[in-house]
């Protein structure tokens, strides 16, 4: 048997195909973490520093509010003189001592801390001569206090330029980073979905590639089993496949088994041919009664084509138009009894008839087997009524050379009783049955019980 099995340079097995998927799967998904990792990461601390550049802002906005505000307790005190501004002095001082602090907490640029070291500086200005115009001893329109006024006025107004400075530093800040995020955020789901649709694709076109690279070898296989099940023996296994796998190895083996089976099997042509030879009329039926096989014996008897039987019913050659049950209907086996065929225009046709069930390894029926002899040439239809209207029944005849205990032991077989059985029945010994038969196979010229059994139908002795 010669194999066919095209095979590119490649060499990979089924397992080492699918290992190579799920490992370029799983990097595939590893870098889609990753990136989705680092992504994170980066929105994290970019998203901290625009967190903390906006409290910065806030404090900054807050401090140079604070400056304004510290202004207003010696200026109030310039116009009516009354100690309490003092109070209120002292607690705007402490305010803007508190956010001043809180400026330099979160500043961790030299620059930045520079200018709020020189704010510092000022407030200390700011509140040596704020003490000194409550020390006054005539606030009210006291040009000396005035000028200390416009002095303050003027170290309040640099203050506020330089926390515009700081401020706008960190705005900037802020917008580079959001700037930044937004790019981060653009770049990291672009690649992600090109990843994505990396994976998708892969497993839409890989998938039905690398399953189309299975199936076919597969449906090969299983076309030349189904072949090999109905006997044909010189199937051919051609797989092409672009690597080698298991699949190829599946094949050569398969082939191999093809080979020892044609070796050691009888191919069904061989067993069809064999069935068209057989002179009897056989026929073969499925469980439903449905012919499967009609050898040409049959054919040229009943005057049918082999199309025009197969898959009919068996009733359409028991029963013909009729329609009548006969013993052939009942399931149980018999053995060269009378019956009658019909052919295809209806003509009853007497046969000598046997029919036995088939049975798989499992004992499970799988069919019946029909052999017949045709009886015409013995027989009319007037003495088939007379003579055969019993199934089993033994006729003695003067021209028959059997004794009367070889006619018991004949009827005995035709009955299907081994010789056992016989010897049971006639209260005789099994070598003496053995004899009686030898001698039965001799006189009637039988080569076997079915040879015997038709001998004596045609000859009259049943």
């Amino acid at each position: 048997m010669k194999k066919i099995v095209n095979i590119r340079i490649l060499k990979m097995t089924i397992f080492q195909k699918l290992l190579i998927g799920i490992i370029a799967m799983l990097i595939l998904n590893i870098v889609i973490a990753y990136i989705g990792i680092v992504s994170t990461d980066k929105l994290d601390k970019n998203s901290t520093i625009i967190l903390k550049e906006s409290q910065k802002n806030k404090n900054l906005q807050e401090l140079k509010l604070s400056f304004t505000e510290l202004l207003m307790p010696a200026n109030d005190y310039l116009i009516h003189g009354n100690k309490v501004e003092i109070l209120n002095f002292k607690k705007l001082d402490s305010i803007t001592n508190l956010r001043l602090k809180n400026c330099l907490t979160l500043e961790n640029n030299h620059f930045n801390e520079h200018f709020l070291e020189e704010i510092e500086t000022i407030l200390y200005k700011v509140k040596e001569l704020s003490y000194k115009i409550f020390y006054l001893k005539n606030p009210i329109g006291n040009k000396q206090g005035a000028i200390m006024m416009e002095v303050m006025d003027n170290n309040i107004a640099t203050v506020g330029k330089k926390i515009d400075i700081l401020s706008e530093s960190s705005s900037l800040l802020i917008s580079k980073y959001r700037k930044l995020n937004e790019e981060l955020r653009s770049s990291s789901s672009k690649s992600i979905i090109i990843l994505v649709l990396i994976i998708m694709t892969s497993l839409i076109v890989g998938g039905f590639y690398y399953v189309k690279e299975i199936t076919i070898p597969i449906d090969i296989l299983a076309s030349a089993a189904k072949k090999i099940a109905s006997g044909n023996l010189t199937s051919k296994v051609k797989i092409t496949t672009r690597t080698q796998d298991e699949l190829n190895s599946f094949a050569k083996l398969f082939n191999n088994m093809i080979e020892s089976l044609s070796q050691n099997m009888v191919s069904k042509d061989f067993f069809n041919s064999i069935i068209q030879k057989i002179d009897e009329i056989l026929i073969i039926t499925d469980v439903n009664r449905k012919i499967l096989i009609v050898n040409k014996a049959a054919l040229n008897l009943l005057e049918y084509q082999e199309k025009e039987l197969i898959g009919k019913s068996i009733d359409k050659i028991l029963l013909g138009e009729n329609k009548k049950e006969t013993i052939t209907s009942k399931e149980e086996s018999v053995q060269n009894i009378y019956n009658t065929y019909y052919s295809k225009s209806n003509i009853a046709i007497p046969v000598s008839f046997s029919k036995t069930n088939i049975f798989d390894k499992e004992k499970n029926k799988t069919g019946v087997l029909y052999i017949a002899y045709h009886k015409t040439n013995s027989l009319n239809k007037k003495d088939s009524r007379s003579k055969y209207n019993s199934a089993n029944k033994i006729k003695l005849t003067s021209e028959t050379p059997l004794t009367n205990r070889e006619l018991e032991i004949v009827k005995l077989i035709i009955k299907e009783y081994s010789n056992q059985k016989i010897a049971d029945k006639l209260f005789i010994s099994i070598r003496t049955v053995e004899t009686h038969r030898k001698h039965i196979m001799e006189k009637l010229h039988a080569k076997s019980v079915v040879g015997l059994v038709h001998y004596a139908i045609q000859n009259g002795l049943l």
